[in-house]
This record gives C-alpha cells, sequence and structure tokens, in this order.
C-alpha cells in the first residue's frame, strides 16, 4: 500500500467520525414552557406569535416595547387564551364552519377584497391561511364565551333601566 492510500483512508474514517459525533450531538427542536392544564406551550409558538405582533406593530408604526416586557404579556395572553377556550370546549361552545366562513367573508370585505385576494394577500404576507382560520374561530370562540358568561351573570331589571333613563334626563 502507498502512503498516500493510507493517508486518505486515514482522512476518511476521522471525516466519518467526526461526522458521526456532530449527528450524535442534541438539538433542541422546540421546548415546553408552560403547561395550561393538560396542553403544552411551546417556545415556538411564543416565538411565532411575537414575530407576529412584532410585525404587526411595526406595521402601524408603533414603538415597540422591550422584547422581554412584549414576550412576558404574550404569553400570558396565551395563557388566558388557551384557559377560556378549554372552558368553551369543556362547555360544548363551538363555531360552526358556516359561522366562521361568513366571519372570513367580512373580513375580506371588511378589507375591500374578495375571499380569494384576501387569501393571496395574507399567504403574500407569510400567514398560513389554516392557521389564520383557526386564530379567528379561536377569537370568536373567546368573544362568544365572554359574551355567554357575561350574560349569564348580569341581570337588569326594568325598574334599573327605568332608574337609569330618569337619571339620563
Amino acid at each position: 500500500m502507498t502512503y498516500r492510500f493510507l493517508l486518505l483512508c486515514l482522512l476518511s474514517s476521522l471525516s466519518l467520525a467526526h461526522a458521526q459525533t456532530r449527528r450524535a450531538q442534541p438539538v433542541e427542536v422546540d421546548r415546553i414552557i408552560v403547561v395550561v392544564n393538560d396542553e403544552a406551550i411551546t417556545a415556538y409558538e411564543l416565538r411565532a406569535r411575537l414575530a407576529t405582533v412584532e410585525r404587526q406593530l411595526r406595521d402601524q408604526k408603533v414603538q415597540l416595547p422591550p422584547r422581554d416586557v412584549l414576550e412576558k404579556q404574550l404569553l400570558e395572553r396565551m395563557i388566558i387564551d388557551r384557559v377560556q377556550l378549554q372552558y368553551a370546549k369543556e362547555t360544548g361552545l363551538r363555531i360552526s364552519d358556516l359561522d366562521l366562513d361568513a366571519a372570513m367573508r367580512r373580513i375580506a370585505e371588511g378589507n375591500k377584497l374578495s375571499l380569494q385576494d384576501f387569501r393571496a394577500a395574507l399567504e403574500k404576507d407569510g400567514i398560513a391561511w389554516a392557521k389564520f382560520r383557526e386564530d379567528i374561530r379561536e377569537e370568536m370562540t373567546i368573544a362568544r364565551l365572554r359574551e355567554r358568561e357575561v350574560d349569564n351573570r348580569v341581570v337588569i331589571s326594568e325598574g334599573e333601566i327605568d332608574n337609569y333613563l330618569a337619571s339620563a334626563e
């Protein structure tokens, strides 16, 4: 055997061993940062929401708070939303596809776009249509839950209405 051949074999085996060592190193893909009842909120979810909020605030030319403050506020909001969505699910509150489709059309019309053009505009901005629909469904669910819970707790009598109208004059 020649020295070149031995050197080539040695370099190949070293390269292969190095590549296997590098592959064996664990790489963090995602991690759980909060568990809300039986559901996890991951670092990826928080980063994605943070990126969306930062982009929206920049588009509106709003001064961004410090990143750690924004991240903390967002995480608190995500926890509250998750608890409310869980409660809505437990109590049978659901947004039908027909209601969701109607809301999507209203949003598109509010932006003076057809539904197809609205979808294209979202996707152009890097927002997945299916994710946007689910976000809207969740917002609608939370809004209905709040309405239902307030309506169940607030009772206004005829006398209170009469008193208010009399004092408003």
